[in-house]
């Protein structure tokens, strides 16, 4: 039986060695960027530059670890932190999947709130929402100091960008029921920005009920066809009626006014009020016919 060369095998152990030295160096850098220690960080890409100067990681390195050498004042500079705020949600978050991966959103939580805590003073302003503190609170993950941040806006539940982060705070710390009123109010405010919400929050119960939704409403094939989620989840379930009585009166929008007449006519089903529970139905077939039909199938 024929045997390879004997030189083969050390040849092929120094190829393996040699091809391994970056891994060790890019790895040096990795460590000290997730324990954050800025001097370790220099000193292992200066190694890694000064071997493998070509290295593809090197420019996210630079930049995250001049992350770590960075001390926001506070209150920082309104146009420094409109820099800042644009740098970290590209720049910055690109290098950090880049280097991280799956794990990058845990290292770029600290980044986020040093930025929130810089900004802390500045009022909500709609037309640029991303300049608040609740906003990068919730990229951080923080969720009850978003909840406490938001609060501190006044009416933050009459605009849609507060009322939106408020739901997704509040989801991460709750189930469905929780945010249930408060995503009808945004749904009937803001449909396409609900709808958007809705679909990343991950709830079971939402999920299901926005499965269904989508395979039987029909509607007009526009994002705002949302705005009929409500009256649609309290027709396909009504065991989430009690969780819409807790909403506020919005714009009165026929999705609003819609979905009042149907919480009305369930109250009525169980009273037996027959004479009004016919007005009330008459009043559901004139707001919308398709959903009218939907909610006769199962009387």
């Amino acid at each position: 039986m024929s045997r390879e060369p004997p030189l083969s095998i050390p040849y092929m152990q120094l190829d393996i060695f040699e091809h391994s030295r970056d891994v060790v160096l890019r790895n040096a850098v990795i460590d000290a960027l997730r324990l954050r220690d800025a001097g370790a960080c220099a000193h292992a890409i200066a190694a890694l530059a000064a071997e493998y100067g070509a290295d593809p990681l090197l420019p996210a390195f630079g930049l995250l670890s001049e992350k770590l050498h960075t001390l926001l004042p506070t209150p920082l500079a309104r146009e420094a932190a409109i820099a800042l705020v644009q740098e970290t949600r590209s720049a910055v978050t690109a290098a950090a999947h880049a280097v991280f991966g799956n794990s990058a959103q845990a290292w770029l939580a600290p980044v986020w709130t040093e930025l929130a805590a810089a900004i802390a003073p500045y009022p909500f302003q709609p037309d640029d929402e991303e300049l608040h503190a609740a906003a990068l609170l919730l990229r951080a993950g923080r969720w009850t100091e978003a909840v406490a941040s938001i609060e501190g806006i006044a009416s933050w539940r009459r605009q849609p960008a507060p009322l939106a982060w408020m739901i997704e705070a509040r989801s991460r710390c709750a189930d469905f029921a929780a945010i249930w009123p408060l995503l009808a109010e945004l749904a009937w405010m803001a449909p396409r920005r609900a709808q958007a919400l809705a679909s990343r929050l991950a709830l079971p119960e939402l999920d299901r009920l926005l499965r269904g939704f989508d395979a039987e409403f029909e509607g007009e094939g526009a994002a705002e066809d949302f705005a009929w989620f409500p009256a649609w989840v309290l027709i396909a379930d009504r065991r989430h009626a009690a969780g819409l009585r807790l909403v506020q009166d919005g714009a009165h929008t026929r999705p609003e006014t819609c979905a009042r007449i149907v919480l009305g006519l369930l109250a009525l089903e169980r009273q037996g009020r027959h004479g009004e529970l016919v007005e009330g139905r008459r009043k559901l077939r004139e707001a919308h016919p398709v959903l009218f039909a939907r909610y006769m199938q199962d009387r």
